[in-house]
């Protein structure tokens, strides 16, 4: 694609919901400051997300090209794991063609389950990064996603990246110890912008 230089990379995000009110916390946040400094340092990324509500088009910033799709609630009484957008998923696929890399803002719903499985079907590389959102969990839903897809797209990652001991934990049991794939990734804060009044040093 024209703009796109020798050493610029085409990722793709996807994240569960955005939302005004900010519901779904930390992982669209951590999604919005990686995708602004990637677009910063020259590479193109698309996000795809669920949507709730009125959403600013350019919430991940100017030059990230955001896909907002309604997000559906179609599993009553699950929480955010009950949410799916089936609109995004043929947006995603086309996407998923040119994409270099894609990275998911894993948890056991339905919008990032079958976007991780379009991942594999097209055999698009991708990375993934879990928020402590998947654990051991005894819940009975969540056996039945793990058996059926989840454990399958963190086997098949390039990397599922972590960030505190205990999620590294929880990934280990499902994982197994010395899974090649798992790593700690910290979550990047934009640098503050300080200017230092030079006329009140000393």
């Amino acid at each position: 694609m024209a703009g796109i230089g020798r050493n610029s990379l085409r990722i793709v995000q996807v994240v569960t919901l955005v939302s005004p009110d900010g519901a779904y916390g930390g992982p669209v946040r951590v999604a919005q400051n990686q995708s602004t400094e990637l677009a910063k340092l020259g590479h193109q990324v698309q996000i795809f997300a669920g949507a709730r509500g009125d959403v600013d088009p350019s919430y991940f910033g100017p030059s990230v090209r955001t896909r907002l799709f309604r997000a559906l609630r179609v599993i009553p009484g699950t929480g955010f794991a009950g949410l799916c957008a089936p609109a995004m998923l043929p947006s995603l696929w086309r996407a998923l063609k040119d994409a270099d890399v894609v990275h998911l803002h894993l948890a056991r719903d339905l919008v990032m389950l079958p976007a991780a499985l379009l991942c594999l079907i097209r055999g698009t590389p991708f990375v993934v990064q879990t928020h402590g959102m998947i654990d051991e969990s005894e819940k009975k839903l969540a056996k039945i996603l793990d058996g059926l897809l989840t454990l399958r797209v963190l086997r098949a990652s390039q990397r599922c990246f972590w960030l505190t001991p205990e999620e590294q934990t929880s990934l280990e049991v499902l994982l197994g110890v010395g899974n090649g794939t798992l790593e700690r990734l910290v979550n990047g804060v934009p640098l503050a912008d300080v200017s230092v009044d030079k006329g009140r040093r000393g």
